[in-house]
């Protein structure tokens, strides 16, 4: 029998509106993972009645707009957390058949190089440029990606030590959607480690081309950006689930 809480560390993020969705979702992905439920906005009764269907809370504080905040969280906190080989990451509102992980490991038994994966892919390829003398410092070139496709965040799964090795690559690529606008820093510096004090001072302008307003947070885009971005773009997949996972988003196809 496969010991799924060593392979997997599986996140889910909700709110209050999505307690009645979370109960039998918690349900079917529990036996196939750590289960790490994130939300700041769940009262102790939404909370009693969650109870027991995951391992882990997660009490992020990072945006008090609940879809932002959720957002952050899958892009500043799960690649600190997940430890296992694999993480899997899903919204509460993805419907799950009962084979939902026999997907995923036929997924990696035919791709063992992914680094990720999902069932659906993004409506929009992304074409995006990042550039300038403090992108240049501290990532050491332009960052330009054209035509590349995006694996949506309703459901996907992602390769732990590839984002571990990389994580500094996308807080950095990150900061300089969320902290710059108009090409100039207008937030505080979320990655102070990461920065010397010249780059921490610099007045020079940025270049952005392909951000929109949603980018700013968007985690899958932002997290498929990086893997073509560091050059690993054969590596991302879209792999048809047959059914067994239904993304249930308005004007997008369901099945995936």
């Amino acid at each position: 029998m496969n010991d799924y809480k060593q392979q997997f560390d599986v996140f889910v993020c909700g709110g209050s509106q999505h307690v009645a969705l979370l109960k039998p979702l918690l349900k079917t992905i529990q036996p196939y993972g750590t289960i790490h439920l994130g939300s700041s906005f769940f009262s102790d009764r939404e909370l009693r009645e969650l109870e027991g269907l995951y391992d882990v809370l997660h009490e992020p504080r990072h945006s008090d707009d609940g879809y932002s905040n959720f957002e952050l969280f899958s892009i500043r906190d799960i690649n600190c957390l997940a430890g296992a080989p694999h993480f899997i990451k899903l919204d509460a509102d993805v419907y799950l058949e009962p084979d939902w992980i026999e997907y995923v490991e036929e997924s990696l038994a035919a791709r063992p190089d992914a680094v990720l994966f999902g069932p659906q892919r993004g409506n929009v390829e992304i074409n995006f440029e990042l550039s300038g003398a403090p992108v240049r410092q501290l990532l050491n070139r332009d960052i330009v990606v054209t035509n590349a496709c995006k694996v949506i965040g309703g459901f996907y799964v992602g390769l732990t030590s590839f984002f571990k090795t990389h994580k500094t690559f996308m807080n950095l690529v990150h900061e300089f959607l969320w902290c710059y606008r108009d090409g100039f820093r207008y937030q505080p510096v979320l990655y102070p480690e990461c920065w010397s004090e010249d780059s921490h001072r610099s007045r020079e302008p940025i270049k952005v081309l392909g951000q929109s307003a949603n980018f700013r947070g968007n985690e899958d885009t932002l997290r498929s950006l990086v893997v073509h971005a560091v050059g690993a773009g054969d590596r991302l997949h879209v792999i048809d689930s047959d059914g067994r996972i239904k993304i249930l988003r308005p004007n997008t196809a369901g099945a995936g």
